[in-house]
């Protein structure tokens, strides 16, 4: 499948071998997209990007680069400690009991794709553009990208998230966390975005191919500013 997407991401196409099978391996293609390295050595101060945080609504009409794609994903939620024998891994934003519940997917005129945190790549789930249906409001249908959060309720199973209710409840928080981060990142990076609760959840959830145990919290768009 050949894809254009913005800048030059690297596209590959990779065997991953499942050897539950003891006669031999069963080969399956995925489509993955790695993405460049982060940046981290922003010298935008914290308290300046704290005063300037707003939803904004409008934004240009063109592709963000690999590298903000890059960026926007690792501060939305990318690792900071890679997991060892003794500890779970961290993120950028905080889960409860470190659950790690919130899963990560981005739509792009080229298609949907899930964010592997783990190894920073993007992995192609549907070649469908679904970005008008990222919220229920007109003015979200232009957006370059869409963001959407997804709780993985098979994470949040430990004695402290017992009900539909209290899990919902963390799940909302946990995606708080993480819009947060993509404010503060936008506000640095000089492009505008707004996190929607007007969402069709079950819309959405049938477009991204979600499991039973899987819930669509929020969605967030993002674009470049007008103002630039």
């Amino acid at each position: 499948m050949k894809m254009c997407l913005p800048d030059s991401f690297n596209f590959r196409s990779h065997k991953i071998y499942n050897a539950s099978n003891r006669h031999g391996y069963m080969i399956k293609m995925t489509n993955i997209i790695k993405l460049p390295d982060q940046q981290t050595d922003s010298n935008f101060p914290l308290m300046k990007a704290l005063a300037i945080r707003r939803s904004i609504r409008k934004w240009k009409k063109v592709p963000l680069s690999s590298q903000e794609i890059s960026n926007l994903l690792w501060a939305w939620c990318g690792i900071t400690q890679k997991q060892t024998n003794r500890i779970k891994s961290k993120r950028t934003a905080p889960s409860a009991c470190n659950s790690q519940e919130i899963k990560i997917y981005i739509a792009l005129k080229n298609g949907i794709f899930r964010y592997d945190e783990n190894n920073h790549n993007l992995m192609l789930i549907s070649s469908k553009d679904i970005r008008k249906h990222i919220g229920t409001q007109k003015m979200m249908h232009s957006a370059p990208v869409g963001l959407i959060y997804v709780s993985d309720y098979s994470k949040l199973s430990s004695f402290l998230f017992t009900n539909d209710d209290r899990r919902w409840f963390i799940s909302c928080t946990d995606a708080g966390f993480i819009s947060q981060n993509i404010y503060l990142y936008c506000d640095a990076a000089g492009l505008s975005t707004v996190i929607i609760s007007f969402v069709d959840r079950n819309k959405l959830h049938n477009l991204v191919g979600l499991k039973e145990c899987e819930r669509v919290v929020y969605s967030q768009v993002v674009g470049k500013s007008i103002d630039i």
